[in-house]
């Protein structure tokens, strides 16, 4: 029995691995497919054929990919699509990961659109992020100049630029977190944030213009501190969520 036994599951082990080995590629393919969809998607329509050039950044232990997307008919350019997790605030169940499109108006910044790629939120609740016109996307509906915003959700500070998903402020934290993120990718990739990586790591400091973002980040290098939102240390797990405490419907 322990020998018919032993046979079957290794069987079973080798033809789960040989289905692993012939899939991942085409896994990761469409997965980098969905990705390049995602970047033109938050980013303007245009005629002509899309150009793509990719840089990555760390900021702290997480890549922050900024891929800078050109129209190749006329050689002009079209945004930058950042792909970015909420570094300092895990959602309710782990980070979210945005593809944030960046377009430049008129000497002006601006948030393009927003697209989820990851989220392992509750059901109705946090993944109700990824439908269509939910509070959140209607924070930055109108096209907000980022460098004018408090990446903060109201619920948490009145002067916060995001309305909160209904239950869900734990998410909604994590994805405005996210969303910071990207823009201080953007603004590393357009030369606006010092490129040393003490200051990139030290970039998601609350600060809502890129001057704030170079004089937090320099102050941090000359220190030796991570400081996130006004805060030494990278480390929020949200312990402090008020839903969470009150033991409403739901702690997310």
């Amino acid at each position: 029995m322990f020998v018919v036994l032993f046979s079957i599951t290794a069987i079973s082990a080798l033809l789960v691995g040989l289905v692993n080995n012939l899939t991942k590629g085409v896994i990761a393919s469409t997965e980098a497919a969905n990705k390049d969809m995602a970047k033109l998607e938050v980013l303007p329509t245009f005629e002509g054929e899309a150009e793509f050039e990719l840089s990555t950044k760390k900021i702290g232990d997480f890549d922050i990919n900024v891929t800078k997307v050109v129209n190749k008919s006329d050689n002009t350019l079209v945004g930058y699509a950042v792909e970015a997790p909420s570094i300092t605030k895990s959602g309710y169940a782990d980070r979210i990961y945005l593809m944030v499109g960046f377009v430049e108006q008129e000497g002006e910044t601006l948030i393009h659109g927003v697209k989820v790629l990851s989220q392992k939120e509750t059901p109705g609740l946090g993944a109700n992020m990824t439908k269509a016109d939910n509070a959140l996307e209607r924070s930055i509906k109108a096209e907000p100049n980022p460098a004018k915003m408090v990446f903060k959700v109201k619920k948490d500070d009145a002067s916060g630029s995001f309305d909160s998903l209904t239950g869900s402020t734990i998410s909604s934290r994590a994805y405005t977190n996210a969303i910071e993120t990207a823009y201080a990718g953007y603004l590393w990739a357009t030369g606006r944030l010092d490129t040393s990586e003490e200051a990139i790591e030290a970039a998601p400091t609350g600060a809502t213009t890129p001057a704030e973002y170079s004089d937090a980040a320099a102050s941090d290098t000359a220190t030796g501190a991570t400081v996130v939102e006004g805060v030494e240390g990278v480390a929020d797990n949200n312990e402090s969520e008020p839903e969470a405490q009150k033991g409403e419907i739901s702690n997310e």
